[in-house]
């Protein structure tokens, strides 16, 4: 299918509701126009499709509403975020960050090196540090352009804010070596992080949260890890954002993290973002029964570097694997969508969530599936 192809199809499938209706009948286990859908950290992609840098997005709040503008215009996307990526606590505690022209920002240099900076670190009033406060005022402008917006706060999680204050080589040095500093520099994030929340909250009156953790996949952490280093802070931390913030959490976890689902089934979260190396399938018998699932559509060979009809196919792959899931499935990527992503292939996911994901209801093979497979049926025997 060509692009003007699939324009001429997209209008076949009109949009009946808006976001927010969708996600509240559907979470309500009604039946929705189409399934929900998430294209995970899209703000950069769009950018480059609209013409600007990534670092004009990031230090132009003009820029920012033009994005999130068009963004709705054009793709119907909504939605605000003002949150901690995944370097924003970090950079406010002192980590180097490179923030390049086109991409994704990286930690250069890690601030502790050493546990004895830590009780100087620790003394930091998160409520009054300039990195928190800008990237909060970014939120305050944004809803102000956009009052009609909801808005969220994602986070980054305990073991990969660690894993950016300290080199990562080293975190996993110390659980062996210096366990007990380790859980110090832990807990430590937690209560930061939950400050932030608690600054939003006074802002915003609360909203919803993703927790991104991915330090914590099986990969480099393993199960005794997991369970010893992430897993005690990961739950003080979703219970610290649903005190602040009225909510459960969602989590998304890039990487392996079958091994883990059993234990992770224990999280008290609304939701949980299934990579795209994992079996959607297989996630949604083990964690469906749990917690909403959301993904898993490739980012990078899917959404970045297949065709119009690739993504079509992937997507409705995803469909028949997740919509069954009891809490309901998102359509997803299974990570940030990368930047570079053509218009075509972002028009081709929504075109795909409703024709495929026509005539949602939570835990149900959707009416654009069922159909399609009873007029398959009728074709053979004719």
């Amino acid at each position: 299918m060509n692009y003007e192809e699939l324009k001429k199809e997209m209008e076949k499938y009109p949009e009946t509701m808006s976001e927010g209706e969708r996600m509240q009948k559907y979470a309500a286990g009604e039946t929705v126009d189409h399934i929900p859908f998430s294209i995970q950290s899209n703000e950069e992609a769009m950018a480059g499709i609209f013409g600007y840098t990534t670092a004009q997005w990031r230090n132009d709040v003009k820029v920012h509403i033009d994005v999130i503008k068009r963004r709705k215009e054009e793709f119907n996307i909504g939605g605000l975020a003002a949150g901690l990526r995944l370097r924003t606590m970090a950079q406010a505690v002192g980590s180097e960050i490179y923030f390049p022209e086109v991409g994704i920002d990286r930690v250069t240099k890690p601030v502790l090196d050493d546990y004895s900076k830590l009780p100087e670190l620790m003394k930091d009033d998160p409520k009054k540090n300039p990195v928190f406060l800008s990237v909060l005022q970014r939120g305050i402008d944004l809803k102000e352009a956009f009052p009609e917006m909801g808005i969220a706060m994602p986070v980054a999680g305990p073991f990969t804010n660690a894993s950016c204050i300290r080199p990562v080589e080293k975190i996993l040095r110390d659980t062996v070596k210096a366990p007990d500093k380790l859980n110090d520099l832990l807990k430590w994030c937690v209560e930061y992080t939950v400050a932030y929340a608690e600054m939003f909250a006074a802002e915003f009156g609360g909203g919803g949260c993703t927790i991104c953790d991915p330090v914590s996949c099986s990969d480099i952490l393993g199960m005794r890890n997991y369970k010893k280093f992430s897993e005690p802070y990961l739950e003080m931390l979703i219970e610290g954002l649903t005190q602040a913030l009225g909510r459960k959490p969602g989590i998304h976890i890039c990487g392996k993290t079958s091994p883990l689902w059993e234990e992770m089934s224990k999280l008290r979260v609304s939701s949980f973002s299934v990579d795209n190396m994992e079996d959607l399938s297989k996630a949604r018998d083990v964690m469906g029964p749990h917690f909403g699932l959301v993904g898993n559509v490739a980012p990078v060979d899917v959404m970045l570097n297949g065709t119009i009809d690739d993504v079509i196919a992937t997507c409705r792959e995803c469909i028949i694997k997740g919509s069954e899931a009891e809490n309901g499935y998102t359509l997803g990527t299974g990570c940030q969508v990368p930047i570079g992503t053509s218009r075509e292939n972002f028009d081709a996911f929504i075109y795909a969530a409703r024709r495929y994901g026509r005539g949602a209801r939570k835990g149900c093979l959707p009416l654009g599936i069922a159909e399609e497979a009873l007029a398959e049926v009728i074709e053979t025997k004719e």
